[in-house]
């Protein structure tokens, strides 16, 4: 184990561009769970059906009451320590750039600028008709507070969604050209708590590895 720790601190002392990939196990310590562990989210079918673009069009109540069992504290979670670390690496100019698979927000709550959300987030969330953009922190604090469900747009009275990406949903192409850019431009690649078997970031590493990055 100490060897592996030296490793790492030589390989990350001597990178000049570094990107971070991140999964759900990098918020599991903030109380966030992950999905596709033994005990992971993602093994309930019926969670699976009603998480997806699917699912919140067929029951946008169903999609939010999921969603509130599944993750109760995603607007109150705090930044792990290693979120902290990759925001202290980004402030010292030796990282470029993390992608994430997650859509907490924990990673900019620490202090990261260059965050590429390619599943997107929670943060903001829109109106399925006349696409106004909404704080989910209000949405949600709304639902809580008693407002019945689904939560909708005041001007067109139809279902706010969440700006994140659901099964059966496209990524954002933006984001993901932007992150696999900076994955073929990096000199070391550090990944935190991914298992990588979710297509396409599972490809990032790839990329910098083609470029000959550690």
């Amino acid at each position: 184990m100490d060897e592996n720790i030296e490793l790492a601190k030589r390989l990350i002392n001597e990178a000049k561009a570094i990107v971070a990939l991140s999964g759900a196990g990098i918020s599991t310590e903030a109380g966030i769970p992950d999905f596709r562990g033994q005990t992971g989210l993602w093994n309930n079918p019926e969670l699976l059906s009603l998480m997806s673009a699917r699912g919140f069009q067929s029951d946008p109540a169903g999609f939010y009451r999921a969603s509130m069992a599944l993750l109760p504290n995603i607007t109150t979670a705090k930044p792990t320590s290693a979120h902290k670390l990759l925001a202290e690496l980004e402030s010292r100019g030796k990282l470029t750039a993390v992608v994430t698979q997650n859509i907490d927000g924990l990673h900019q709550a620490a202090g990261s600028r260059t965050v590429y959300e390619i599943h997107g987030t929670t943060r903001t969330g829109h109106c399925t008709k006349c696409r106004t953009t909404f704080e989910m922190a209000n949405v949600f604090a709304a639902i809580e507070a008693g407002e019945p469900l689904p939560p909708l747009c005041p001007d067109c009275q139809w279902p706010i969604k969440p700006d994140t990406v659901l099964f059966d949903e496209m990524l954002p192409i933006g984001v993901w050209q932007a992150a696999q850019r900076a994955a073929e431009r990096c000199d070391l690649m550090l990944v935190f708590g991914s298992s990588l078997v979710v297509y396409p970031a599972a490809e990032l590493p790839m990329y910098a590895i083609k470029n000959k990055a550690n």
